[in-house]
């Protein structure tokens, strides 16, 4: 079944530009950071990720299957979070619950990761995002 959401059909006619569905900014944190311009419904296509896959994990890669990492110029500022509003399937990320315009997009990085390439402290939680903390619950 094909599903023709805002998001999907301006991907098809505009191609990589997804200028009207993200901003990039910088957050509170001062990180790279990808808002939404339009609110998605929970369940809802938000984003596919581009790029050829690699076997090689980097900081700025992100696990769409075993031993497959991508870089994508918009997926790259997708921030962690332990309460996101995205999750990822495949190559698709899909809203978590509603998603309101201009909130920022993120998603759990140890649900989607086997291994964090480049661990790091949660700024909202103080909880460590590394390939131990995978190990145990997200939640």
């Amino acid at each position: 079944r094909l599903a023709m959401t805002r998001s999907s059909w301006y991907w098809v006619k505009q191609g990589d530009d997804r200028s009207d569905c993200f901003r990039k900014s910088e957050n509170e944190h001062g990180e790279n950071a990808i808002y939404s311009r339009f609110a998605f419904s929970k369940g809802e296509l938000v984003y596919v990720v581009r790029g050829e896959p690699s076997t090689t994990r980097t900081r700025e890669s992100i696990e769409i299957a075993p031993e497959q990492h991508v870089v994508d110029d918009y997926a790259v500022c997708l921030n962690h979070s332990f309460s996101p509003n995205l999750y990822l399937q495949g190559r698709q990320f899909f809203a978590l619950r509603e998603i309101e315009k201009g909130e920022e997009l993120t998603f759990n990085y140890l649900a989607t990761e086997t291994e964090i390439a480049s661990p790091f402290t949660c700024y909202v939680t103080g909880k460590s995002v590394n390939s131990e903390a995978r190990q145990i619950s997200p939640e």
